[in-house]
């Protein structure tokens, strides 16, 4: 097979931002409702939406609140920490840098929201390596549905099928092998990774070796 594009997960892939998703919702919750949750709860909504956490939270909890304004409080919290603090991986722009430099195309696909993506892709840097970013906002079933990961493709004008994704979670793995992509995992959960290289940036100097051969 010769592959001819690269598909990035946002969050956990790119961007070093799982551990401000966790610590803005657990603020929240914290300061306005008085609920206790700690790192390991959250760890089980990484790589899903902001709203299956907080439909989850309202209902257990029985939160007089809708989950689009739940999740506008975490939002507020989220955006100005990754505004002042946000970080990508160690290597990941100097890789994607090669990769981009190559003429390879690049998407972002990512099961955050246009929000937030508005916010962090920007303020990472990020939009120096592509314009092409595709959100849980932009389709109909977010991962692990196959769709982000479709029209990211699509958007690059290519059939999933001859794209590398790169995912750290299990719904993004899903979401890229329900679409046909080659898979390459970032931790050992993601069982359905057609290789597994724990490290970002390594992670996407394979990638490139494989665009480029």
């Amino acid at each position: 097979m010769q592959y001819k594009g690269l598909l990035c997960d946002l969050d956990g892939t790119l961007a070093d931002s799982e551990p401000q998703h966790c610590s803005a919702w657990l603020a929240v919750l914290a300061q306005d409702y008085q609920l206790n949750y700690d790192e390991h709860w959250f760890e089980q909504y990484v790589g899903t939406s902001d709203y299956v956490l907080a439909a989850d939270v309202i209902r257990d909890n029985q939160l007089p609140i809708e989950s689009a304004d739940l999740i506008g409080k975490k939002q507020s919290k989220f955006h100005a920490v990754m505004r002042q603090d946000g970080a990508v991986f160690p290597g990941v722009p100097a890789e994607l840098r090669r990769i981009v430099s190559a003429g390879i195309p690049l998407a972002i696909a990512t099961n955050s929201g246009r929000s937030d993506t508005d916010v962090v892709v920007p303020a990472l840097g990020l939009d120096e390596f592509t314009n092409v970013v595709i959100t849980a906002t932009d389709v109909e079933h977010m991962k692990p549905a196959p769709d982000i990961y479709q029209l990211a493709a699509k958007r690059l004008g290519l059939a999933p099928e001859v794209c590398i994704a790169i995912e750290d979670s299990v719904p993004g793995g899903e979401a890229a092998k329900a679409a046909g992509c080659y898979l390459i995992g970032l931790n050992a959960q993601v069982a359905m990774a057609d290789v597994v290289v724990e490290d970002n940036a390594a992670a996407l100097a394979l990638a490139y070796s494989m665009l480029v051969d």
